[in-house]
């Protein structure tokens, strides 16, 4: 299973690319604890974030960010030598993982897993984390 791109975070993307007003924000990536439906009109409020026994929030500073591939599809990669990595100091009912804008907090993507209990000590990767975009034929 993929990540669903959401519409408010497409729309940001759009007026980024297009409109002169509007500066690209840094992301941060995040996981949640309930199990909700991913669709494109999913919204940060529909997920419950984590923020404890760490699986807290992390920032996906644009920096941080490979340039996008020159290929179909078009891949870009946050931190191409270990993903986002959550190291677990507690108990943790985890859904998934989704990324919103830092300041905006616009859902621009997200993708529930299922249920995967993580317990004390373990960790938690998405490796790497490949955001890509289809060119239809």
């Amino acid at each position: 299973m993929a990540a669903q791109w959401c519409i408010e975070g497409l729309r940001e993307a759009a007026d980024i690319l297009f409109k002169d007003a509007v500066a690209a924000e840094d992301k941060e990536i995040f996981l949640f604890s309930n199990d909700y439906s991913i669709t494109d009109t999913t919204v940060n409020a529909n997920l419950t974030e984590i923020t404890t026994n760490g699986g807290e929030k992390m920032t996906l500073t644009k920096a941080s960010f490979a340039a996008a591939t020159d290929a179909d599809p078009v891949v870009s990669r946050w931190n191409n030598t270990t993903g986002a990595v959550w190291n677990i100091t507690g108990s943790l009912t985890i859904y998934g993982w989704a990324i919103r804008g830092v300041t905006s907090s616009k859902l621009y993507c997200a993708e529930n897993w299922g249920q995967n209990t993580v317990e004390n000590g373990n960790t938690v990767t998405i490796q790497p984390l490949d955001l890509k975009l289809d060119i239809p034929e």
